[in-house]
């Protein structure tokens, strides 16, 4: 089945599960799209109504923020700078939804300050947070304008739409110019997306701009991109076993097939390595891309190497489903770094996720 036009520029070229697309709408009404963390167990939501609470020591102030129609990366700074802190936190939450979620602040906290599409509540002590130490994020998802759909119980893990970005340049496009090494090309991409960069002449400089961390985000961006290339070439060749699968087993730890565990791919960097079909299929993907992973090494600005890494090609899923005259509520519960958007994706195989509000 051909896929949309912006998911191929996002390297999303395939369907794992087969059915016709489906005229289902999301997120009409903001209430349609409610996030909520869940961290050592407990849900950001029930801490935000005082419900729940960290009755642990900690060097750091656990909060949790309710946030309405405000995009994470730009909240968290907004945020850092009103308290002159550092605030710590476990993961992006998509822009258009009704987001609960904890983060943590260093040293002593008086008082929350107010910030507009910001509700803040005190959740207790505890360590820092950090990127990736949450559980996952339970969902709720009103689907309006379709009468039935199926639910797969296993889908593709796909970097979805909210790490690239609404419209081009994509920030994986600007992470790709970064590798390359053209800092004017990607300091005019970052120009349109409304920061002042242009007489960045380097990578230090442009970091003297932005900050290491934006820049850090695009080329995982970038990574991003590269990982969902691989993912839809696997689906193509089939999801069976195959000479040079890394797998994640059941205790942790990561090995080569023929153990048995969760399949694994790389995202991509200074210190990948593969073999088998991952190798050829890497390879060809690189070579496409005009790219290397020798790239991924910054030393003009160590902090936004990306040596490698590996995340899970598919995610299992236990959806609970509420039917309803004109629309269908969907609660279901993802693995920290999954995306609601790639399991609803598979479910509705929009014609324009633009206009059917996956964007």
């Amino acid at each position: 089945m051909e896929v949309p036009p912006i998911d191929s520029h996002l390297g999303m070229l395939t369907y794992m599960s087969g059915g016709s697309p489906i005229n289902g709408r999301l997120r009409e009404k903001l209430s349609d799209f409610i996030v909520d963390e869940v961290l050592l167990g407990k849900r950001a939501s029930r801490a935000f109504l005082g419900i729940d609470k960290f009755e642990g020591g900690g060097a750091s102030y656990l909060v949790v923020m309710k946030r309405v129609r405000m995009d994470s990366f730009e909240m968290i700074s907004k945020l850092s700078k009103k308290l002159g802190r550092r605030v710590g936190y476990a993961g992006m939450k998509d822009a258009r939804s009704i987001s609960f979620q904890f983060i943590s602040v260093q040293g002593s906290l008086r008082e929350l300050p107010e910030m507009e599409g910001l509700s803040l509540r005190y959740a207790g002590r505890g360590e820092m947070i950090y990127l990736g130490m949450n559980d996952g994020n339970h969902f709720t998802v009103v689907i309006r304008g379709a009468d039935t759909i199926e639910l797969p119980k296993i889908f593709p893990n796909f970097f979805s739409y909210q790490r690239f970005g609404v419209k081009r340049p994509y920030n994986h496009e600007i992470g790709k110019a970064i590798l390359l090494r053209d800092i004017e090309g990607a300091s005019s991409m970052i120009s349109e997306q409304g920061y002042e960069v242009s007489a960045a002449r380097s990578l230090k400089q442009l970091s003297e701009m932005i900050g290491s961390e934006l820049i850090r985000f695009y080329v995982h961006s970038y990574q991003s991109y590269i990982f969902n290339l691989i993912l839809s070439r696997r689906i193509e060749l089939g999801i069976g076993p195959r000479h040079g699968d890394f797998v994640l087993r059941p205790n942790g730890e990561i090995a080569l097939y023929p153990e048995r565990g969760s399949l694994l791919l790389p995202l991509v960097g200074g210190l990948t390595e593969a073999r088998g079909w991952l190798a050829e299929e890497l390879a060809s993907i690189l070579r496409e891309e005009g790219v290397s992973k020798e790239m991924f090494i910054f030393r003009e600005l160590p902090e936004v190497s990306a040596l490698g890494d590996f995340r899970k090609a598919f995610c299992e899923v236990e959806p609970k489903i509420v039917e309803r005259e004109g629309f269908i509520v969907l609660s279901f519960f993802l693995e920290s770094g999954a995306y609601a958007t790639s399991y609803l994706r598979e479910i509705i195989k929009p014609r324009d996720p633009i206009a059917q509000g996956f964007i």
